[in-house]
């Protein structure tokens, strides 16, 4: 057999080695990026990715017909003047002879049409409900921001208080999702009988480092102004409060339901609903949502 013989002038082959460096000029590039993904910076981005707002509105005159029927209730539209100088459209379901009333701050997509199913379960609970939009959604006008959403809580809250006359210990502010966080934060800064929570994160900035990754590199301070920290509220005194969140939620998961149990004060009250997502908690076993709701308010004061 022959065989090709190697001069002895060829060098044996080296393997190849890459070697990353990292320059000056590419450290300031990355400084400028991490700056305009800031939160404080990035705001417009972060609306974006925040909010998805309806304008328009579904034909849903049967279904509110049929809800006033069963409950013996009435539907009245309501136009509530925003702290920003804006309009904030809503619907007051008012029950005969019911004493207290539910304020429902939604959650960040659609508007007040999709809330529908919300509504026979909290009149159900012998309470009338308030359902409003936040500026940027239906027919409010404006546009919606963490600090605006929060100006509509209170707004509606002193609706209900000054021209609604009812009484603090009468008024329960319910929140779903994002809601949660105008609920604590209307809490907070007025007095309320109750709070309900429903689908709610511990805090907005534990969500959304959840979902964008390089939300961890920035520190807490970044967050300041456009935060909403349930937790944060519920472990410091408050009026009852009732926690409900499905167990299959993959938009908020359990974990959060569970660190706003363990971090409130008393008195305090979870319900995990099985075999529930994020939007299908009242409809999945309509049972099973409506029964501690409605036990929940019957203890109060």
């Amino acid at each position: 057999m022959l065989t090709k013989l190697k001069s002895s002038s060829e060098k044996p082959k080296q393997k190849v080695r890459w070697r990353m460096t990292v320059t000056k000029f590419d450290l300031v590039k990355l400084f400028i990026l991490y700056i305009a993904l800031s939160p404080i910076c990035a705001m417009g981005l972060y609306n974006y990715l925040v909010f998805f707002p309806f304008k328009d509105h579904m034909d849903i005159h049967e279904i509110v017909a049929k809800i006033e029927s069963a409950e013996n209730a009435k539907r009245t539209d309501v136009t509530i003047p925003s702290g920003n100088g804006q309009k904030l459209d809503g619907w007051l379901f008012q029950k005969k002879d019911a004493k207290k009333i539910i304020i429902v701050s939604h959650g960040n997509g659609g508007n007040i049409d999709h809330r529908i199913v919300l509504i026979a379960p909290l009149l159900e609970a012998n309470c009338s409900v308030l359902l409003y939009d936040y500026e940027g959604y239906g027919s409010s006008t404006g546009e919606a921001t963490i600090p605006a959403i929060k100006q509509d809580g209170l707004a509606v809250y002193d609706y209900v208080r000054n021209v609604m006359h009812y009484q603090p210990k009468d008024i329960i502010v319910y929140g779903e999702s994002l809601g949660g966080g105008v609920t604590t934060y209307i809490a907070k800064n007025r007095p309320v009988g109750a709070i309900i929570l429903q689908s709610a994160f511990a805090s907005l900035t534990m969500a959304a480092k959840d979902r964008l990754f390089w939300l961890n590199l920035y520190p807490a301070i970044a967050f300041s102004g456009i935060e909403m920290d349930n937790a944060g509220y519920l472990h410091a005194p408050h009026p009852p409060v009732l926690l409900l969140h499905g167990d299959q939620d993959v938009v908020v998961p359990i974990k959060h339901g569970y660190k706003n149990f363990a971090e409130a004060s008393e008195p305090k009250k979870l319900v995990v609903l099985k075999g529930c997502n994020h939007n299908d908690v009242s409809t999945v076993n309509p049972k099973a949502f409506a029964e501690p709701l409605a036990q929940f308010v019957k203890e109060l004061p």
